[in-house]
């Protein structure tokens, strides 16, 4: 009886199920196709060119935003509307097929991440992946995140700025 043994490979972090690799023109039909999408913003873009870029983009596609850790504070400083949700906390109802959403009009199909912590945008988006099949998550941040349905790749501040602003127009 012959058995393959398959070795580990350190580069296949996520599973079987990892992210795709998008650019902005991927992310925006993304984005057009879903009904009901949903960003959340991290503290991570807190008084950058980002977060304008990330408000930017929430109002072409009106798409509501919830901001998490202190980009609450961040963002009603510069004049922009957001829901306040710890991660976790907004990670859990997203998980509940019965969530009504931020508008109550029904769960959202489509979640964008940026300027989320790292370590806490990985665990939630597998928390995303394994529990709530109902939802596609989108990663826009600087980093990939192999958790996510789709992400933009890893790259430097200049070129992710020129990707929000693909997005942003």
């Amino acid at each position: 009886m012959d058995e393959r043994v398959i070795p580990w490979q350190p580069t296949v972090i996520a599973g079987p199920k990892q992210a795709l690799l998008v650019t902005p023109e991927t992310a925006e039909m993304m984005i057009q196709k879903a009904k009901r999408p949903l960003l959340v913003i991290g503290p991570l873009i807190n008084d950058s060119p980002a977060q304008t870029l990330s408000t930017k983009i929430a109002e072409k596609w009106d798409i509501p935003m919830v901001s998490t850790g202190d980009a609450f504070k961040s963002l009603s400083e510069a004049g922009v509307q957001s829901r306040a949700y710890g991660l976790v906390e907004i990670v859990n109802l997203l998980k509940d097929p019965d969530w009504e959403g931020l508008k109550g009009d029904g769960q959202h199909d489509l979640v964008l991440f940026v300027g989320v912590l790292y370590y806490m945008g990985s665990q939630g988006l597998s928390t995303l992946k394994h529990f709530a099949p109902h939802i596609k998550t989108l990663t826009i941040c600087r980093f990939f995140h192999s958790n996510a349905d789709a992400s933009f790749p890893n790259m430097n501040e200049g070129e992710w700025l020129k990707y929000l602003e693909k997005l942003a127009k």
